[in-house]
């Protein structure tokens, strides 16, 4: 069994990418002393360390990409880990006793700490690399070593002005990441879907996640506008990592370099830059379709729980369930065959004939997850063409999905 795609040809509405990610390139090396002395509270630098970690490959073993630069000057430590496409920084206090700057190896640097058995950590490193790592407080003999490397090795992205950032309320991208990440594709060949778009129409900003086979899109209303009038596509990877951040912060600024294609988010002690994705995202507008001949007023919880029966013995890889509807009842069911089937009435308010629409049930259970509304409205015109569901409660919410064939 096929799945219909969103995707179309020349007279449809969203087209392949021409080709692979493009980025422009313009870090720059760091340069700095490899000598290097501090003391730093174990808690706090553990802490640091795991929040820019993530973004490291964990098939990256001995690369400048499987490291942090650790730079020490004045009276803080700064932690930056990179994999070329997104970087990440954190700073944290720390009692210099000596300016300078290298790369020690990310994973391991992390389970020393992590394991370390004193409350404040020394890190000292000299002309040849060795990072020494000690008791901060002086009391305890235990010596570590760990074979860092040139500062110079690691690449930075080009920073850019404060007067290009834009304040935002994190709360509120939160709620539109977490509304529209779920249909982001995660390899596709169309290399824009495999990012969150995201465009500024004067105040108010909007957020599109498509895999070509569904969409979910929703806007806000912002205290000022994004830098992003012209539309991003902002990888899915960065999208992960400022959803882990972003729910930590009271407020967060945004600058947006277009001359080489990259965004900056800082959230509190936390920068995050990321390239964008290189392509035309397509036009998102012409797949919600303007008119449906039913639109079905159905509960919720109620919808939710009978297509997680239904899943339960839908066929497999497909995940196909159907919706049958007739005058005042929707039934949902699903079978496999020579294992079992289920069929689960419920009323509603349908009046029309007799319809039965397949889908994939991950991709209704996805959109049904992200709503708060005690009902949602289920839209369509035929059991071929996009369904529409809409949250009653938010007219700035709505979900595309394509249709399976039966």
């Amino acid at each position: 069994m096929s799945r219909r795609a969103l995707c179309r040809g020349k007279n449809g509405v969203f087209h392949k990418s021409t080709g692979p990610i493009k980025y422009n390139s313009t870090n720059t090396h760091h340069k700095e002393s490899t000598d290097m002395k501090f003391v730093v509270e174990k808690a706090g630098f553990q802490k640091a360390i795991s929040r820019i970690e993530g973004i490291i490959s964990a098939r990256e073993i001995r690369s400048v990409i499987s490291s942090i630069l650790i730079e020490s000057d004045k009276d803080t430590i700064t932690l930056t880990a990179t994999d070329l496409d997104i970087s990440m920084k954190t700073t944290l206090p720390a009692k210099i006793e000596k300016a300078g700057a290298i790369t020690a190896p990310a994973k391991k640097l992390s389970q020393i700490i992590k394991e370390f058995r004193f409350e404040s950590v020394e890190i000292d490193s000299d002309a040849e690399h060795k990072i020494s790592i000690r008791d901060g407080a002086g009391k305890a003999k235990t010596e570590i070593h760990l074979m860092g490397a040139p500062s110079d090795e690691f690449m930075l992205p080009s920073p850019i002005k404060d007067s290009h950032f834009k304040q935002f309320p994190p709360a509120l991208v939160n709620e539109m990441i977490r509304r529209t990440s779920y249909a982001i594709a995660e390899e596709d060949a169309r290399y824009v879907f495999n990012g969150l778009y995201m465009e500024s129409e004067g105040d108010q900003a909007v957020f599109v996640g498509t895999d070509g086979r569904r969409l979910a899109r929703i806007a806000r209303n912002f205290p000022e506008s994004l830098p992003v009038d012209k539309g991003v596509v902002v990888p899915v990877k960065a999208i992960r990592e400022l959803t882990r951040l972003i729910g930590t912060v009271d407020e967060g600024f945004v600058g947006y370099d277009s001359e080489e294609g990259r965004l900056y988010f800082k959230l509190g002690d936390v920068e995050l830059i990321t390239r964008l994705i290189d392509g035309n995202f397509p036009d998102y507008r012409q797949v919600i379709p303007r008119k449906l001949d039913h639109e079905v007023k159905l509960n919720r919880d109620a919808l939710r729980l009978s297509l997680r029966q239904a899943a339960v013995l839908a066929a497999e890889p497909s995940r196909q369930i159907r919706l049958e509807f007739s005058p005042g009842t929707l039934v949902v069911s699903s079978s496999t065959p020579d294992l079992g089937n289920v069929n689960d009435p419920m009323s509603c308010e349908y009046q029309g004939e007799e319809v039965t629409i397949a889908y994939n049930s991950n991709y209704l259970l996805d959109v049904l997850g992200v709503l708060n509304s005690e009902d949602i409205l289920l839209g369509f015109s035929t059991a071929s063409a996009p369904t529409v569901i809409k949250d009653p409660d938010d007219a700035e919410f709505v979900a595309v999905v394509m249709p399976m064939k039966i």
